[in-house]
């Protein structure tokens, strides 16, 4: 028996000093209560993640994001379950079926017979949309080298031109329940199977995406089909004097029609902390435009960012959002945050703010 263990132990440590794959495991959980209204709505959640990494030794690094698990607060017990069996059913008649006869010289298939009528027969039973789980597991393959970096994908977001800063919350939690906006801004389909590539040069950085089909990804797909439409995407960064401004442009091709979306932003030290700013104009729904701003800065040993959007959609009223997050470490990994939210402007009924309290582990 200690022959064996010896054996295993050298099998293992050989086989550890020998692989150059680098795997990486996150996790975390946070407990969230919210406040609007009349109505108090508790949250407890987390999430749990692997990415996988290798040096090639050529100079390619090759990373894959890995199966990762977390909860929704718009599903029942964090996971999309269930599902509806539809069945069939149809009307059989039998009449005088043979259970038995006999071989004698008085034969007669007539002998021992039954009849059965108005019987019903379940013909097909198929398990209807739900009881499924997305992991968005090995959705992505990236190859990273000293010129930049090339991703494709199943699931691949190429949403460059949503470069808006007037949201500030960190929790899904927190705007959930208030009232849907008169006024809000679409990008058209920016998710699918394509490709992304990333680089940078002197102080500038560029990114270019293009999917061959925007719609729901599919690890197999036919990218000659007449119904597949596709999106490109372009952004890049530029230094000019001591700001930085981003600038990106998307085109959706969906159903013979072409939606374009601009965004524009840039950020400045002010005070004790960072102003930005931005600018999104988009055609996917209607001719629809926002302008927003966030102010962060630390209070003390808290972190405070303050955030406001307002957008305008041609024939609706316009929509305001006001936002604001503060946070505070109480350990490693550890922090507990207040959140608000203010919407002004919204179609018909519904709540027009919330408050938040939570807190947030990481292991």
């Amino acid at each position: 028996m200690k022959k064996l263990i010896a054996i295993v132990s050298v099998l293992a440590a050989g086989f550890i000093g020998t692989a150059k794959a680098d795997i990486t495991m996150s996790a975390g959980s946070s407990l969230e209560m919210q406040s609007i209204g009349s109505s108090t709505n508790l949250s407890i959640g987390g999430s749990l993640g692997f990415a996988f990494s290798q040096d090639l030794g050529n100079g390619v690094t090759v990373t894959m994001q890995g199966l990762s698990f977390g909860n929704d607060i718009d599903s029942a017990d964090n996971v999309d379950s269930g599902g509806v069996l539809t069945t069939a059913t149809s009307r059989a008649h039998l009449a005088n079926v043979e259970l038995m006869t006999s071989t004698g010289a008085t034969s007669s298939d007539s002998y021992n017979s039954v009849s059965f009528s108005n019987v019903n027969a379940i013909t097909t039973a198929t398990l209807a949309d739900g009881g499924t789980i997305d992991g968005d597991a090995f959705e992505q393959i990236s190859f990273a080298t000293a010129n930049g970096t090339l991703t494709y994908g199943s699931d691949v977001e190429i949403d460059y031109a949503d470069l808006g800063v007037g949201d500030v919350l960190s929790s899904d939690l927190t705007d959930t329940g208030l009232g849907t906006a008169t006024s809000a801004l679409s990008l058209g389909n920016t998710t699918g199977n394509g490709i992304q590539y990333a680089t940078s040069f002197g102080g500038s950085s560029l990114t270019l995406g293009y999917l061959m089909k925007n719609s729901a990804g599919a690890d197999f797909f036919d990218t000659s089909a007449s119904g597949n439409s596709n999106t490109m995407a372009i952004k890049t960064a530029v230094p000019v004097g001591p700001l930085t401004a981003t600038i990106a442009y998307t085109s959706d091709n969906t159903a013979n029609a072409t939606n374009n979306t601009f965004g524009v932003s840039t950020s400045m030290a002010a005070g004790n902390g960072t102003l930005s700013v931005a600018y999104v104009n988009s055609d996917a729904t209607s001719d629809v435009s926002q302008v927003s701003a966030k102010y962060a800065t630390t209070l003390g040993a808290a972190s405070l960012s303050v955030g406001y959007s307002s957008t305008d959609a041609d024939g609706a009223t316009n929509t305001n959002n006001l936002t604001a997050t503060i946070s505070q470490s109480i350990g490693t990994g550890a922090s507990i945050f207040a959140e608000f939210a203010n919407r002004d402007g919204v179609a018909t009924g519904g709540e027009t703010s919330a408050v938040l309290l939570g807190s947030s582990f990481a292991f």
